[in-house]
């Protein structure tokens, strides 16, 4: 007996096999007579997890949408899911089921994988549905999308064989969770006579707006400069910011996340290197897992990997930041991912056998603290795929900051800048970020001695008496606090 591949999904090999065999034999031979282990292995291996993947999609359809002939009863009174056998030699051989009241939201398998979508009749007989209901609504409608009623291929949920056989049950159903939030308001408006609570909730949900104009004043730069980040995030798909520690890198990297995201669909998630951190933390590695008392090494997708498949179900952008980039060895970190991030529309075989790309809409941004590496260190062929975007300490940031704390931050800056010529390298400058606290006069004395201070010691360990220069006791002096 053969096993599934895919336990998640249920779906195997065979199951497309036996399609594509009963293919051939249904356009080769009228009223092709299968043998009854013909028909037992179809039943196992096609009908059978065919059947469980459509109770589970029928399970979010909207009760008020939902076929109510669904299940039928046998003779016992035992509720059964009865499928459509397609056997017009014209078209591919394969299974169907209708999953709404009207009958016109079908899903279908055959040796090519599984669709979903809305026959083509459907789309008139909802406009005329939606019309008798609401027809002010109705015109609304059609002069806001006007090619909403007429059916193009890509409105149809197509689950490549492929795509199932890597996937698994839950990731099934998240694509069709996606792609209904676009349809399922159409059904709703044709049964439903109190429109906007009927709707709101399969709405597909957007970010809240992000513009230009408000990022530039909350990072404190221009919109120039502004736009000319973005449009290197956006060409290369990937960007470092590097600066000296206290430069805010990781406060930019968020605030541009939240604006490549603004109004869409997508998200953005935020990791943290560190020297510890592995090829099998980001990408892919075995990991022992218990079962039934019994230990299995299954091979478990890293990070990016779980980040990329939850940006192919967006159609938007989605951003990764990945904080202190530098820490890790990225050559190994990053692998064979090396390719993909310079070619974003090919695949390659992992380890652990399965395809892999990077999805369009995904974009990369990472921070890293000069004053662990400088970029010199990094590896050159990681480094040409990156965009790199340097930070200095920006003084007018701590001046807008302090407006209305009515702080003297100018005898501040001067102090900085004497320190940061002092230390006469920009890798390791002291930035702006330490003294970004509302409560400045009572944290600047702990601020300096606790974190300025240590850092100059660090710096300077050979040359003490150039800490002397900036400790507290000197430089409490030039500043009014």
């Amino acid at each position: 007996m053969r096993e599934q591949e895919n336990s998640n999904s249920s779906f195997s090999e065979y199951t497309f096999e036996l399609l594509e065999q009963w293919n051939v034999n249904n356009k080769k031979y009228d009223n092709y007579f299968f043998s009854q282990e013909e028909n037992f292995n179809f039943l196992l291996y096609v009908q059978e997890p065919f059947v469980n993947f459509c109770n589970l999609i029928y399970s979010l359809i909207p009760l008020e949408i939902a076929n109510k002939d669904f299940y039928s009863q046998d003779y016992s009174g035992t509720k059964k899911l009865i499928v459509e056998y397609l056997f017009n030699p014209h078209h591919e051989f394969g299974l169907q089921k209708y999953l709404d009241i009207f009958s016109q939201l079908y899903i279908n398998i055959n040796k090519n994988g599984i669709s979903i979508g809305i026959s083509e009749e459907g789309y008139h007989y909802l406009a005329e549905k939606i019309a008798d209901k609401n027809p002010i609504l109705m015109a609304q409608i059609v002069a806001k999308e006007p090619g909403i009623f007429v059916r193009e291929e890509t409105d149809i949920l197509f689950y490549s064989k492929e795509f199932i056989l890597k996937s698994s049950r839950d990731d099934l159903l998240y694509k069709f969770k996606r792609w209904s939030q676009w349809y399922t308001p159409l059904f709703i408006l044709a049964v439903s006579d109190n429109i906007q609570p009927a709707i709101s909730k399969y709405l597909t949900k957007r970010n809240p707006s992000f513009i230009l104009d408000q990022c530039a004043k909350q990072i404190g730069i221009s919109n120039l400069n502004l736009e000319r980040w973005i449009r290197a995030i956006n060409r290369k798909k990937q960007a470092i910011f590097y600066g000296s520690p206290g430069t805010g890198k990781t406060f930019i990297a968020e605030k541009l996340a939240k604006h490549l995201i603004s109004e869409g669909d997508g998200f953005s998630e935020l990791v943290q290197f560190h020297p510890a951190y592995s090829y099998e933390d980001f990408i892919q590695g075995i990991r022992p897992q218990s079962e039934d008392d019994k230990l299995t090494y299954p091979v478990v997708p890293g990070r990016f990997l779980e980040f990329c498949k939850k940006a192919e179900f967006c159609q938007d952008i989605c951003v990764l930041i990945i904080d202190e980039i530098n820490r890790a060895n990225l050559a190994q970190v990053f692998g064979e991912l090396m390719y993909l991030l310079e070619y974003r529309n090919q695949q390659i075989p992992l380890a652990g056998g399965n395809r892999f790309r990077i999805p369009e809409n995904v974009r990369i941004i990472g921070t890293m603290n000069t004053a662990d590496r400088s970029i010199a260190q990094i590896d050159h062929a990681l480094r040409r795929r990156f965009a790199f975007i340097e930070l200095r300490p920006n003084y007018d940031v701590l001046i807008q900051y302090h407006l209305n704390t009515n702080f003297a931050v100018m005898d501040l800056i001067n102090v900085l800048k004497q320190l940061n010529q002092a230390i006469n390298d920009k890798n390791y400058e002291i930035g702006i970020s330490f003294f970004l606290t509302p409560n400045i006069r009572e944290d600047i004395e702990d601020i300096w001695k606790m974190e300025i201070e240590p850092y100059l010691e660090e710096y300077f360990f050979n040359n003490l008496e150039k800490v002397d220069e900036f400790r507290w006791d000197k430089i409490e002096k030039q500043i009014t606090i």
